[in-house]
């Protein structure tokens, strides 16, 4: 009875990507330009990153400020799969959405629980979808599109027509992490390998 304890509780810990540790899959780095550009509801932002399937992205973080706005303003984030349409018209649908809140100055973090279920490049994007959300916080530029240590492959805005096409003059501080595959079958080879220690040791 006790072993069948053991080994459930090491596909429960397996099954717990938050237990191990997670790592960028895009970190375009803070932001050292000397300007900014706003996030409302005609200026949306957008920056795009590859996955592996089976991992679960956390976290999404942009850098933002006040701007025009305020503490406790809201905005989306989306997740687009770049298997899909997502430049120009007839955008696809998000693939995951969920809601950030405006906290203060800087790094702003939204905690997600989202498995990748296709490997491939995603774009996440930042938008204001309704006149309840923020009327203009302010993202401070990058000084090079490929900073951070896990630089975006690519960039891309949307305007007052809601199009996103490719950026390269104002890219923008964003972040994602992901907790990796492997580090979930690490945490079950070792629940395994304790069970069958113990299994021996019995015998």
């Amino acid at each position: 009875m006790k072993n069948k304890l053991i080994l459930a509780g090491a596909l429960a810990i397996a099954a717990l990507p938050g237990i191990a540790s997670a790592d960028f899959v895009l970190d375009t780095g803070t932001p050292t330009g000397t300007t900014s550009v706003v996030l409302n509801s005609s200026g949306w932002y957008a920056a795009e990153f590859s996955v592996t399937a089976g991992e679960t992205i956390n976290s999404l973080s942009a850098y933002l400020t006040q701007g025009v706005g305020t503490v406790g303003n809201t905005y989306t984030w989306d997740l687009y799969s770049t298997g899909g349409n997502f430049l120009g018209a007839n955008r696809e649908a998000a693939t995951y959405s969920t809601t950030g809140t405006f906290g203060a100055n800087g790094w702003n973090t939204t905690s997600v629980n989202w498995t990748v279920a296709t490997s491939g490049l995603y774009w996440v994007a930042l938008q204001v979808t309704s006149s309840t959300q923020t009327p203009g916080l302010d993202l401070p530029t990058e000084s090079s599109t490929t900073s951070g240590t896990v630089p975006a492959t690519a960039f891309a805005y949307a305007g007052t027509n809601a199009r996103y096409a490719l950026e390269t003059a104002n890219p923008v501080g964003l972040e994602v992490s992901a907790v990796p595959l492997p580090a979930a079958a690490w945490l079950l080879g070792s629940g395994l390998l304790g069970l069958g220690a113990r299994i021996r040791r019995r015998r």
